[in-house]
């Protein structure tokens, strides 16, 4: 009996790392497609970047709202800022709880691409 409730134990755990992982991988996926956006986008002005990344969260089926992206020029880097929430459900049935994701990407704009 005890070395069964150990192999539950151990599954639980082994479910709860395997679902935190995944959430964190998507995380991942998206900063990665929204940074591989804007080095092929130089030209784009943070209004259209912030369009490009509402449309990469609605493909990766992230919960953004266009209020949480912050998109601007510093010096010669475009800097996009992201901050969402949500729900990772770690032990289906069980146990889930809300992250809070905050990725954010840059990319040197090199002289004569900008607007």
């Amino acid at each position: 009996m005890k070395s069964l409730i150990k192999i539950v134990i151990g599954i639980l755990v082994l479910v709860a790392c395997a679902n935190a992982t995944r959430a964190a991988f998507s995380d991942y996926q998206f900063k990665d497609a929204v940074h591989e956006a804007l080095l092929f986008d130089t030209r784009a002005t943070p209004e259209e970047v912030v369009d490009t990344v509402m449309k990469l969260a609605a493909e990766y089926e992230i919960p953004l709202n266009a209020e949480d992206v912050s998109a601007r020029m510093v010096g010669q880097d475009m800097r996009v800022d992201m901050t969402y929430t949500t729900n990772v459900v770690l032990v289906p049935g069980v146990f889930s709880r809300d992250w809070t994701f905050s990725p954010s990407t840059s990319v040197r704009r090199l002289a004569g691409t900008g607007r």
